[in-house]
């Protein structure tokens, strides 16, 4: 069956970026496929660029601080079978709409009749990582809507009905929204904790928004307060589905701070919940445990710069001999600086052992530093 789609932008003052998102559509439509703009206040030249563009339809909405009614009115104005939700800040892959088309009919095929299908594409960052975010594909029927003033997400409207979510890899976009240069011109991560503590006025024990509080404020507060903000959400919310979801962030957390201890405790649970049924944690169990031991090794390789830097440091004029003038403290030291990822450290330790004659692995390490610190490498500064 050949379906026909509404593709909805929701936008403001994003010039940048919506010219190339709408072209991208307009390479996968069909005839009988729409495209809506809904715009939230742009005061560039956002309305002017969609406006230059032909078979656009474009909607001005007075923003409310509430993400869920503006897809709700970008629902409403959708004329189509099928609404599909991009972001201004990603570009749909070619084939985008074909490909989903026979993804539904597959999934139809098996769904039952009281089941509502959302589907969400796989979103590529520029880095190539991947994720899908909340559903933004569904029958344009009157049965889902979307609340939550922000991080929204689809509900059906009639309770008869069952939601069934379901990810879709080979329905690609690729998106540049959340690296950080773009993150921080949007300013998004203070306007969404804006909006998650008036949430959290109107509803204190909503698990859901407490979880995205802190998750979405861990870069504006401190260390000490993100921590303890997730550690009461066990004791606030003890059945809550987001636990799985705090203690992956736990875990990942620790092991980025070098808690290397209380990260080993979080991976535990994680396992634990793996073989509870949430199976989808027992390879990121693996990984972590991997990430984390590697985070061991990291620090131990610390202690031992220490050590060498102070008997560097303290050799005696008698002991020079024995240690080549300590230049063999030299070599130790600048290859523990390559291990912790101090490149800069270790190039400048290895240039002057190169220029004093010391050989060993100078060399190696020499070549290895070059390609490191090259312009093309992400290290050079």
């Amino acid at each position: 069956m050949l379906r026909n789609f509404s593709v909805i932008i929701i936008c403001k003052n994003e010039e940048r970026v919506i010219k190339r998102c709408i072209e991208s559509i307009q390479k996968n439509l069909k005839n009988n496929d729409e495209i809506i703009v809904v715009d939230t206040g742009s005061t560039d030249n956002t309305i002017k660029i969609i406006s230059s563009i032909e078979n656009v339809k474009l909607f001005n909405y007075e923003w409310k601080d509430d993400f869920a009614d503006a897809r709700n009115f970008g629902i409403s104005k959708a004329k189509k079978d099928w609404i599909f939700f991009i972001d201004s800040d990603e570009i749909m892959s070619k084939g985008c709409l074909e490909q989903l088309n026979a993804s539904i009919n597959e999934a139809m095929a098996y769904s039952e009749n009281n089941e509502k299908l959302v589907f969400s594409p796989k979103a590529i960052n520029t880095d190539d990582s991947v994720f899908y975010n909340a559903g933004r594909i569904f029958a344009n029927d009157g049965n889902i809507k979307y609340e939550g003033c922000v991080h929204e997400y689809p509900v059906v409207t009639d309770k008869s009905l069952t939601l069934v979510s379901l990810k879709l890899p080979r329905v690609i976009v690729r998106h540049d929204g959340y690296e950080k240069e773009v993150r921080a011109d949007k300013n998004k991560t203070v306007r969404n904790i804006t909006l998650i503590k008036k949430i959290l006025q109107e509803e204190p024990n909503n698990s859901q928004y407490y979880y995205y509080y802190y998750r979405d404020s861990k870069p504006l507060i401190t260390i000490e307060e993100y921590e303890q903000g997730m550690l009461n959400f066990f004791e606030k919310f003890p059945d809550s589905p987001y636990i799985d979801q705090v203690v992956r962030d736990l875990a990942y957390h620790y092991i980025q701070v070098g808690k290397n201890e209380l990260a080993e405790a979080y991976i535990k649970m994680l396992f634990e919940s793996a073989e509870n049924g949430a199976k989808e944690n027992y390879h990121l169990a693996i990984l972590y445990t991997g990430m984390n031991e590697m985070g061991k090794i990291k620090a131990q390789q610390k202690d031992i710069l220490k050590l060498l830097v102070y008997a560097h440091d303290n050799v005696l004029q008698q002991e020079e001999e024995l240690f080549d003038k300590g230049y063999i403290f030299d070599d130790l030291i600048s290859i523990l600086f390559f291990q912790i990822e101090e490149y800069e450290t270790a190039y400048k330790i290895c240039e002057k052992l190169d220029s004093c004659g010391y050989a060993s692995n100078i060399s190696k390490m020499i070549s290895k530093l070059k390609v490191v610190l090259s312009p093309n490498s992400k290290n050079f500064r």
